[in-house]
């Protein structure tokens, strides 16, 4: 008895103290890592988290509060956990992008180090063991940025690669058939190399960042938010970090992506809108409550950009600010109300037969709306503004916006406001 009074003394403090002391010593360490090394740290941190996209996700975003930057994985320096590399930026850990697994990057890294730095897309093929890597592996390689110095553009190596894997297997049946040239190598020289890349159209943006979140589960390269920064500024008239909380009776707009949204219901079952928006500078919280709601409830989608109007106050909670929701347009609603016209720069050597034809047939399924369309016409003799009828007049959606930037060219299409 007497023995379990002193064990039952030492329960009241041994073990807790001990803890207490021991875990005290390691958060102390592991904040000393992170301020004095923040980029080591960090990518150790997400190294630990590599089968977990979400953990990842959340991991970006301190290293964005941090001042950090992320640069997609690279075939030629990058390594199977994230890294940093000389300029102190952390380069993203080729074992974490989805559907490449630890045989593929094993070969890829062996190949490297033996032979050096890959010079193209179909250096690499000839010299990596095809067998212990798909075409799919390669696509995903592709998306996630991993081979962007090995070609001009994504687009490129995407559409070079079944003449790489079938180069290289040719030249591996030669091989064993001992009809190998004399550098035993594939002999694609760079002219041959750039000649094959030409007069390929580069990815849209969209396009891009559609595949960097496909395999890396986020945005690299760019953000969804930034092609609309410009047109943003005339719905909301300052970015979300130099939004302040309002006087009671005021109101904000805000912009942004939609980045997570989820319905809360409380304890006496009312339902409450939440959702957080981005726009690189910064992001917001929003609270949607009853009528509210119920009129925009089905406008919050994750990955759309939208533009909120409402009260902003500080979150005691999350020690950020927070938007009590009044109003809410998507971006296609926002364009209707406030877009004066849609602006076409054309030249004169672009306008021909076809060109006219392929030009009325993108915009006719969105013609028979409201955005007058406005032609500016140049040529040597000068510039003319051409009105097109009323029948043209357009939806300005993303998809119309899209196909015209991808036909004409990004510096060609522009919305005009007042």
């Amino acid at each position: 008895m007497k023995i379990f009074d002193l064990v039952e003394k030492f329960a009241g403090y041994g073990f807790n103290k001990s803890h207490s002391a021991a875990y005290a010593l390691v958060s102390y360490q592991t904040l000393w890592l992170k301020a004095h090394y923040p980029a080591e740290f960090m990518a150790a941190v997400m190294t630990s988290e590599m089968d977990n996209t979400d953990k990842i996700v959340g991991l970006y975003d301190e290293c964005m509060r941090m001042g950090l930057k992320v640069v997609p994985p690279d075939i030629n320096t990058g390594k199977h956990h994230f890294s940093v590399n000389e300029n102190g930026e952390i380069v993203y850990g080729i074992g974490a992008i989805k559907g490449v697994g630890e045989g593929p990057i094993a070969a890829l890294v062996e190949a490297r180090e033996k032979d050096g730095i890959f010079k193209n897309l179909f250096d690499l093929c000839a010299r990596v063991d095809l067998k212990k890597i798909n075409r799919r592996t390669f696509e995903s390689l592709i998306k996630s940025g991993a081979f962007d110095k090995l070609g001009p553009h994504r687009a490129a190596l995407q559409r070079n690669l079944e003449d790489a894997l079938r180069a290289s297997d040719q030249h591996a049946k030669d091989e064993a058939l001992g009809q190998t040239d004399m550098f035993g190598v594939l002999t694609e020289t760079n002219e041959e190399v750039e000649h094959s890349y030409a007069n390929i159209v580069p990815w849209t943006e969209k396009t891009i960042l559609d595949g960097e979140r496909e395999t890396l589960g986020l945005y690299l390269s760019s953000h969804p938010v930034s092609r609309y920064l410009k047109e943003l500024s005339h719905y909301s008239p300052v970015r979300l970090k130099e939004l302040t909380p309002n006087y009671r009776g005021q109101m904000s707009t805000a912009s942004g992506l939609v980045v997570n949204t989820r319905i809360a219901v409380t304890k006496k079952g009312n339902h409450i809108g939440i959702a957080t928006i981005d726009d690189r500078s910064g992001r917001l919280d929003l609270t949607l409550f009853g009528e509210t709601l119920d009129k925009f409830g089905e406008k919050l989608q994750k990955d759309t950009v939208i533009v909120v109007s409402g009260q902003v106050s500080f979150d005691d909670f999350s020690q950020g600010l927070r938007m009590s929701v009044r109003d809410l347009m998507t971006i296609d609603e926002a364009r209707a109300r406030y877009a004066k016209s849609l602006a076409i720069c054309l030249n004169q050597e672009q306008i021909n037969t076809t060109f006219i034809k392929q030009f009325k047939a993108i915009l006719a399924p969105y013609s028979g709306n409201t955005l007058p369309v406005h032609i500016y016409y140049l040529s040597p003799q000068g510039r003319a503004l051409v009105k097109m009828g009323v029948q043209w007049s357009v939806n300005p959606t993303d998809e119309l916006l899209g196909e015209l930037v991808e036909f004409l060219g990004e510096s060609a299409v522009e919305l005009e406001f007042e």
